[in-house]
């Protein structure tokens, strides 16, 4: 194969000074003869005719986006998913104790954001080294062989491992997903964010839409699984099938070790001031994302809002994000992407403050003027590949690097946000965590000029 391509590099040059050496001597030898380079239309039978058939032909059908095919096989690998996320805590309970089942479940929340901290710089290395589709196929065919084992043998150890393995391919499938989306569209942020955007709404509508139906499947651990299993499979044939590799074999990267790096999100900090920028815009954006049960403890203990209240209020909240991800693509056309994010972000305060004041009637008011906030990562995230592109950073490792920052604030979030709703609760503020996203937002708002001016327009 080396040889081939070597050979081909060898004689590419000699074949087009060939090709131009023949044009010019034709050329020469046409006004030599003094006859006309193309022959007159009336030497050709019917030449009039073909030219202006030429002329006259319909214009090429636009191409299909390059991202419909991933935005396709997120859908259905996250229905697929979706559809035990509910299963695994009520089964550990009823097998272990309420005691032991939490400090499991707690346990493998853990781990999997651990292990995601240690494993996204090195599938980040392996998407520019393998390229993008080969580590994106892999994510759903383990994510179906957990489910098709746990459906065959279901057990609590089982159980557990499915659990784990989705925590931790889903930070992985999206990692590469990001990496094919900045391929296709890195020289054009407003497509990139648009892109995106349809895929972030297409993600929260398939979690919704997964955790609805599994309400209505039977109790039953095999079948459940077995469906699971089934959709998941689904996926991977679409994906196999319809994903195209973004990264041509010529800008692939040999793959170093040293792509283990648990603080790689620190590259990010160190690449450019606008980087750096840009990274913590994102922190701040993505930190209320991470707070764990908080929200849904302070709903049933405060507001004694029952759990079929519960699930419609985190329902809202997923039809919101849908919402705000859909419309996101055209009113960045319009506005501008800087634009976009301070309203976004601003949303997002909004959101927050309605949350702070405990009155439910005010954080419903609060949730439904603040409803862009869900597309406040738009931006940063966008800005990031923009970025990374102008820097000449690899794709892969870029959003290894980004999705090694997610990782940490999955685990660091839960420990920041528990012990403020427990300090809150004990002094009499309970919203304590509510009034930190409100700080967030704030910050984030008024570093959002300064890291996205690039982006203005």
């Amino acid at each position: 194969m080396r040889t081939t391509l070597l050979l081909a590099s060898l004689l590419a040059p000699s074949l087009a000074l060939q090709q131009v050496h023949t044009t010019r001597a034709a050329t020469i030898s046409a006004c030599a003869r003094r006859q006309p380079l193309l022959p007159a239309a009336s030497r050709l039978r019917g030449g009039g005719a073909r030219i202006r058939g030429v002329a006259q032909s319909p214009p090429a059908p636009p191409a299909r986006s390059p991202a419909l095919p991933l935005q396709l096989t997120a859908f259905v690998f996250m229905v697929g998913i979706s559809l035990v996320t509910l299963t695994p805590a009520p089964y550990m309970v009823e097998k272990l104790g309420v005691e032991r089942g939490m400090r499991l479940l707690t346990a493998l929340a853990t781990t999997s954001a651990g292990a995601e901290i240690g494993l996204s710089p090195i599938f980040g290395g392996l998407t520019d080294s393998l390229g993008r589709k080969p580590v994106l196929i892999g994510m759903l065919l383990i994510a179906c062989l957990s489910n098709v084992a746990t459906a065959v043998w279901p057990s609590v150890a089982l159980v557990a491992l499915s659990k784990f393995v989705a925590s931790l391919v889903i930070g992985i499938f999206f990692l590469a997903a990001g990496a094919i989306l900045a391929d296709n569209f890195r020289g054009e942020p407003a497509k990139l964010a648009s892109a995106s955007g349809i895929l972030f709404a297409l993600v929260n509508g398939s979690f919704g839409l997964g955790v609805a139906l599994s309400g209505l499947l039977p109790s039953g651990l095999r079948f459940r699984y077995a469906i699971s299993a089934t959709i998941s499979l689904c996926g991977l044939l679409l994906g196999m099938i319809g994903i195209k590799e973004s990264l041509p074999v010529a800008d692939r990267v040999p793959f170093q070790m040293r792509s283990f790096n648990p603080f790689a999100f620190t590259r990010l900090l160190a690449a450019s001031r606008a980087m750096r920028l840009l990274s913590v815009l994102m922190a701040l954006s993505l930190a209320p994302l991470f707070m764990g049960d908080t929200l849904q403890v302070f709903c049933l203990s405060h507001w004694k809002l029952s759990n079929a209240q519960v699930s419609q209020l985190f329902t809202g909240v997923a039809i919101q994000g849908v919402i705000a991800n859909v419309i996101s693509g055209a009113l960045i056309k319009r506005l501008g992407l800087q634009l976009f994010t301070v309203i976004s972000t601003a949303s997002t305060l909004l959101f927050w403050a309605g949350f702070s004041t405990g009155v439910p009637r005010v954080a419903m008011i609060g949730a439904v003027v603040g409803l862009l906030g869900p597309a406040r990562t738009l931006g940063a995230s966008t800005m990031i590949t923009s970025e990374g592109s102008r820097l000449g950073i690899p794709q892969g490792q870029l959003s290894g690097d980004r999705a090694n920052l997610v990782a940490w604030l999955k685990v660091l979030g839960p420990l920041v946000y528990g012990q403020l709703y427990v300090t809150g609760t004990a002094t009499g503020m309970p919203t304590l965590p509510f009034v930190l996203n409100c700080g967030f937002a704030l910050a984030a708002l008024l570093l959002v000029p300064v890291a996205l001016a690039p982006a203005s327009s």
